[in-house]
C-alpha cells in the first residue's frame, strides 16, 4: 500500500502532513483520555510512561515511513520530522496551557519545571533515535528498534483499556513489540555471523527495555534531582524491575517471527532467481 501511494508523498507538504498525522495517531488514545482534563499530551507528573509511549510510537512510525517511502533520503526524513516536531510543539503548548496556565504569565510550578525538563530530554533522545534508525544500515538500526519497540506493546495495551471488551486481549497485545522486532531481524537475515550477533544483542536489549521504560517513567514522576541521583534511580529501578518481569515468551516470539520471516524471504528470493 505504501509503495503504491509512494508518489503521493514525494511533495514536501505531504511529507509535512504525514509527520503531523503520525503524531496525531500516536497521541490518539490520550486524546480520548484527555476529555476528562482537556490536556491531550500526557503530563509527566501523572503519566510519564504515557509521554514515553507517545514518543516511541511517533519515532517508530516516522522512521518506518522515512525508510520505506522516502528510501532513507535526508530531505524526506527532515521534512517528515519537521511535521512531527510541529505536532509535538502544538501538543506541548496545549497541555501546558491547560495544566499550568500561569506559565505564560511567568508563573510556573515545580511539577511543570520537571515536566519541561523531562519533555525536552525525551525530545532530544528520540530525535537522535529517529535519524539513526532512518540513516543507518539495518544491521545497525535493528538494536535501536529493539530499544523502543516495547512502546508498541504498551501503546496497544492502553488502547485495549479504552475499548469495551478488549481488556481480555491486552495480555496478547504485549507481544506486538516482539513481533515487530522479529520482523526487522527477519528482514536482516541470519546467514552472516555479524547478523546473528545483532540478533542476540537486539534480544538482550528487548529483555531490558520494559524495565527501563518503567524506571524512566518512575524517575520522571519522582523527586530526584541532579544527574547522579537520576542515573542511580534509573539503574536501581531497572535492575529491580528486571527481576520481576517475564522475558522468555517475548524473546521466543521475536525469535520465532525472525526465523519464519527469514526463511520465507529466502524461499521467495530463490523462487524469483529461478524465474529469471
Amino acid at each position: 500500500m505504501l509503495r503504491s501511494t509512494a508518489g503521493v508523498w514525494q511533495s514536501w507538504w505531504m511529507q509535512l502532513v504525514a509527520g503531523l498525522l503520525i503524531v496525531a495517531f500516536a497521541v490518539l488514545p490520550w486524546l480520548w483520555i484527555g476529555y476528562e482534563d482537556q490536556a491531550i499530551l500526557p503530563y509527566t507528573s501523572n503519566d510519564a510512561l504515557g509521554l514515553l509511549l507517545v514518543f516511541s510510537m511517533a519515532t517508530l512510525l516516522s522512521a518506518f515511513f522515512a525508510r520505506r517511502v522516502g528510501h532513507g533520503g535526508t530531505k524526506f526524513a527532515v521534512v517528515t520530522d519537521v511535521g512531527v516536531v510541529l505536532g509535538f510543539i502544538a501538543l506541548a503548548f496545549q497541555a501546558t496551557y491547560v495544566v499550568e496556565p500561569g506559565l505564560f504569565d511567568g508563573e510556573i510550578s515545580a511539577d511543570s519545571v520537571r515536566h519541561l525538563y523531562f519533555l525536552g530530554t525525551l525530545f532530544a533522545v528520540f530525535q537522535a533515535l529517529y535519524y539513526l534508525i532512518v540513516k543507518l544500515k539495518l544491521i545497525a538500526a535493528a538494536p535501536l528498534v529493539a530499544l523502543i519497540a516495547v512502546g508498541i506493546s504498551y501503546w496497544l495495551q492502553v488502547v485495549a483499556s479504552l475499548v469495551s471488551g478488549a481488556q481480555s486481549y491486552a495480555q496478547y497485545l504485549w507481544y506486538a513489540g516482539p513481533v515487530v522486532l522479529g520482523l526487522v531481524l527477519g528482514v536482516l537475515g541470519f546467514l552472516k555471523a555479524a547478523n546473528l550477533l545483532i540478533w542476540i544483542l537486539s534480544l538482550v536489549i528487548q529483555w531490558i527495555t520494559p524495565a527501563l521504560f518503567e524506571s524512566v517513567a518512575a524517575v520522571g514522576q519522582g523527586t530526584e534531582r541532579g544527574v547522579g541521583s537520576i542515573l542511580g534511580a534509573l539503574v536501581s529501578g531497572t535492575s529491580d524491575a528486571l527481576v520481576k518481569q517475564e522475558w522468555q515468551i517475548p524473546v521466543l516470539v521475536s525469535l520465532a517471527t525472525a526465523m519464519l520471516t527469514s526463511v520465507v524471504l529466502l524461499i521467495v528470493h530463490k523462487v524469483r532467481g529461478r524465474r529469471y
